[in-house]
């Protein structure tokens, strides 16, 4: 588990200016579309070759700019992050939202 003082709340930047990057694949064409995490990349190859090499099993790969990418949760993620309890850490993220600038492999 990882240290709490070593956690950035989500508001503050990357480290460096590279977009970062959504990342949604299927394992198989029966299997739904599903959020696997994120990259940073300056751009959708670069981000793609990253999430090639992280889920190298995918068969389909979504990305799209984190910027563009409507995200709701019924959660409240702010008081999760000082929270002592950091097992559950997913969030929802729903369809909505412009996802121009996303990439298809």
């Amino acid at each position: 588990m990882a240290d709490s003082d070593q956690r950035t709340p989500v508001s503050q930047p990357r480290a460096d200016d590279s977009p970062e990057w959504e990342v949604f694949l299927r394992e198989s064409a029966a299997d739904p579309l599903r959020h696997a995490g994120s990259v940073t990349a300056p751009s959708s190859d670069v981000a793609h070759e990253q999430a090639s090499t992280l889920f190298p099993d995918a068969s389909t790969l979504w990305l799209a700019r984190s910027d563009r990418v409507a995200r709701f949760s019924d959660r409240d993620l702010g008081a999760e992050y000082g929270s002592a309890d950091a097992g559950d850490t997913a969030d929802t993220v729903a369809e909505g939202g412009d996802l121009d600038g996303g990439v298809e492999s």
